[in-house]
């Protein structure tokens, strides 16, 4: 065969294959499969994200709205208030991956603003308040102004997040605050 011959047969099988467009379509699929496939698993991950925060919002104002409801609060009511945070928090598991911190802040003529009882519940993650312990001199955060014989209850819930998918993003520690007045007495002390 000669050199012309093969030249042109060589010319005639390349055409074809260029001009053969079955399989395109595949082709392109296998090569977006996996950026649609990331885009929406991103979607999810996201949408869980965004859903806990709101959940957590949601529990935080819940729980300072039940504490400031009544004239005293004892130490049983407040027990049966943190038992609310798991069923307000449903889907999402509680346990060790979340805590609901509150925190009575008052002054008094004698006394500058510091907390004067503290209690946590609604799981056992170990965590801090921002506002310290009990006893400790707290300084309100901005817009946040106190009277002599007021009190700020300052809710705090803690969750520990971790992403469904994505285990290469850490785990982080979401918080929400929510401050609410008493909205009869000053809720200065927590009864027996």
């Amino acid at each position: 065969m000669s050199l012309i011959k093969r030249i042109r047969r060589l010319e005639r099988t390349v055409r074809r294959l260029f001009g053969d467009d079955r399989g395109a379509v595949l082709t392109e699929l296998a090569l977006s499969a996996p950026i649609y496939l990331i885009f929406f698993v991103g979607t999810v991950e996201v949408g869980n994200y965004l859903l806990m925060t709101l959940k957590l919002q949601h529990t935080v104002v819940s729980i300072a709205d039940l504490v400031t409801r009544d004239e005293t609060i004892s130490e049983d009511v407040i027990d049966d208030i943190f038992k609310a945070v798991p069923q307000i928090l449903t889907p999402f598991p509680t346990g060790d991956q979340s805590v609901t911190i509150v925190s009575a802040i008052s002054q008094t003529e004698d006394v500058v603003a510091s907390v004067f009882w503290q209690r946590n519940g609604g799981g056992t993650l170990q965590a801090d308040s921002e506002f310290g312990a009990e006893g400790d001199p707290v300084t309100l955060p901005e817009g946040l102004t106190l009277r002599d014989d007021e009190t700020i209850l300052a809710t705090e819930i803690y969750y520990e997040y971790e992403p469904l998918i994505f285990d290469f993003i850490p785990a982080r520690t979401i918080r929400k605050a929510s401050y609410f007045r008493p909205r009869i007495g000053s809720l200065q002390e927590m009864e027996p």
